[in-house]
């Protein structure tokens, strides 16, 4: 695959400062980054299209990658290769859906909102899968805040292109409904998980579930943003931060963890992350 160099510039849409300068190569496994401004989810959508069509990078997707060539490059022609950056806003609760994502080295976050502002993730999205699954079962509006959490890019498929790609070829369409399978699993468990498991059960799994979509050590993100996905307060962010840097398992530094055990970061982890790994593995296969 060809590499592509890019200048890239994100700017906080509140208080218009820097969240990233720098060049960086695409495809690359994650491209990481967040502000210290501390206004959440307030960045303007900066989704850039990158091209139309193509197959170079399919295998980059798990849903993709598991088409024949053939059948993948018929619904490749039909997509969008697109950049999106962290906390970019792609659907809020109610509004419609227009296309479906799949991410190559994006991750995106799909969370709960609240009356009172209060937010926590139900769900996680990378390479392997699709987001927006739910406009293959017929719905149209989006049930959740589907936001970037990783930046990178995407392959973007109209919902109407989507749906008739589904419905043309079989195998396709046996992966999605078994993909819909694993993600469903991935929303109940993760709701026991929130409910009933530690901070720090559930802060080494977000850490560990970020790393299998993105094989990466070092995560740019600050403890606001943190907070928002675990649902818990700055402060016990911070508290358990601290705790797995005095165990050795991570390095905090400011707006970024290094992570340098990931062995018994996952003895940290309660059993959830490995419920949902190995049901991802059996179910797509």
């Amino acid at each position: 695959m060809t590499d592509r160099r890019a200048i890239v510039l994100v700017v906080c849409a509140s208080c218009r400062e820097p969240a990233h300068v720098g060049v960086d190569t695409f495809p690359i496994s994650a491209h990481l980054i967040a502000s210290s401004c501390e206004m959440p989810y307030t960045y303007s959508t900066t989704e850039v299209v990158l091209g139309k069509g193509g197959v170079d990078d399919a295998p980059a997707n798990g849903l993709l990658a598991a088409l024949p060539g053939a059948s993948r490059e018929r619904l490749l022609a039909n997509t969008q290769l697109v950049s999106l950056t962290v906390k970019d806003v792609l659907y809020h609760p109610g509004d419609s859906i227009t296309a479906v994502y799949f991410p190559l080295t994006c991750v995106i976050s799909m969370m709960t909102e609240m009356k009172n502002g209060a937010t926590i993730e139900i769900a996680t999205v990378g390479n392997e899968g699709v987001h927006e699954i739910a406009s293959y079962l017929g719905i149209d509006e989006a049930v959740a805040l589907g936001i970037t959490q990783v930046s990178g890019e995407a392959r973007r498929m109209s919902v109407e292109d989507f749906k008739q790609a589904a419905k043309s070829d079989e195998l396709f369409d046996t992966i999605l409904r078994r993909y819909t399978h694993a993600l469903l699993m991935q929303i109940a468990r993760s709701g026991g998980c929130n409910s009933l498991h530690s901070v720090e059960e559930r802060y080494t799994r977000w850490l560990l579930m970020m790393h299998d979509r993105t094989n990466v050590d070092v995560f740019a993100f600050t403890q606001e943003f943190l907070s928002r996905m675990l649902g818990v307060s700055r402060a016990r962010v911070n508290i358990v931060t601290k705790a797995l840097e005095k165990a050795g398992r991570i390095k905090n530094s400011r707006n970024q963890i290094t992570v340098l055990d990931w062995k018994g970061l996952e003895a940290s982890s309660c059993d959830c992350y490995r419920f949902i790994k190995q049901e991802f593995a059996r179910v797509l296969v």
